[in-house]
């Protein structure tokens, strides 16, 4: 699906890409949004503009100088766009995807391969022209605008269910192991792939301040972008740490547990361990031990072995390792 934006007297207006080839005035287009493009949308939009929209295998490059490169004429950036499947339903896990823009003259260019909920919200404030947007790169800040405010939104996500985890450690005696271990290894994961997205749009917004094509609002606005990303990158690396902390305390606790358990057998090792001696001898039954012929010789080896258990349990307790 592509689609066209146009502004006329104080107004978006939207196209489809056969009411745009039929219009044939391309000068007020402000923004060409692409979702799921077929190749022939491609090239159609391509040869209108004079433009080379960048494929899903460039996109999808890690080099900086493959996601972010300018010419005489254009700005190509490819950018991550952080999905999980906590938020959206078809996601298959946590991942990237890597977003396309073309800024060439007035006229932004996108290009993706899903719906994502910042693009959703750029298309209503648009729609209801809740804020002016007079050019490519204006509605390019708002997209990463919002996209950076989804992303905190994330984060502070993370922080509180780290702190979820951190309550049933210290207050709850029979957390899970396996379920716990398994949210600590998804925050983790949560957490590293919004890391990346946040560091890949730093290095964008940086690269494009150095550039000479945006005007100068627009580098004002960058510069207060990449404060904001800055605060988040210091809120990322406090995250991580807590949750090394959470994995670290989880590790301490299941070691506790396992040595009361070792302990528990070992005292029940040694408390054993002479009534089974006595057990053992008088359980050999030779013909010369004199012991067989006692009248009290049962109960005898009964009490001794009651007594050599009983013996190491009150030592044990006296010690405080019962």
């Amino acid at each position: 699906m592509v689609r066209f934006y146009t502004r006329q007297e104080e107004q978006f207006q939207v196209w489809t890409l056969e009411e745009m080839q039929s219009r044939g005035e391309l000068k007020d287009v402000l923004w060409v949004d692409m979702l799921k493009p077929k190749k022939e949308e491609i090239d159609k939009v391509e040869a209108m503009f004079g433009v080379d929209v960048p494929d899903k295998f460039e996109r999808e490059e890690i080099e900086l100088s493959s996601r972010y490169w300018e010419d005489n004429e254009t700005i190509t950036i490819s950018s991550y766009f952080f999905i999980s499947f906590f938020f959206v339903k078809d996601a298959k896990g946590h991942y990237n995807e890597s977003v396309g823009f073309v800024i060439k003259g007035n006229t932004l260019f996108t290009i993706r391969e899903s719906e994502l909920r910042t693009f959703e919200t750029v298309h209503k404030m648009v729609a209801q022209n809740q804020k002016e947007l007079g050019s490519g790169y204006e509605i390019f800040m708002q997209i990463f605008d919002i996209r950076i405010d989804q992303d905190a939104d994330l984060l502070e996500y993370a922080s509180r269910e780290s702190d979820e985890i951190r309550k049933k450690l210290l207050l709850e005696s029979d957390v899970k192991s396996t379920e716990t271990l398994k949210k600590i290894a998804t925050l983790q994961e949560f957490t590293l792939k919004i890391r990346q997205g946040i560091f890949d749009k730093r290095r964008i917004l940086t690269a494009m301040a150095k550039s000479s094509k945006p005007p100068q609002t627009i580098k004002e606005d960058l510069f207060i972008m990449m404060r904001d990303i800055n605060s988040l990158v210091e809120f990322i690396a406090m995250n991580d740490s807590t949750l090394e902390n959470l994995q670290n305390l989880f590790l301490a606790q299941t070691s506790i547990e396992q040595n009361k358990i070792i302990k528990l057998f070992t005292v029940a090792n040694v408390v054993l361990m002479p009534p089974t001696l006595i057990a053992s001898i008088y359980g050999m039954n030779f013909h010369f031990m004199p012991e067989l012929g006692w009248t009290l010789g049962y109960p005898l080896s009964l009490g001794a072995m009651i007594l050599s258990g009983v013996i190491p349990l009150i030592y044990f307790k006296n010690r405080g390792w019962l």
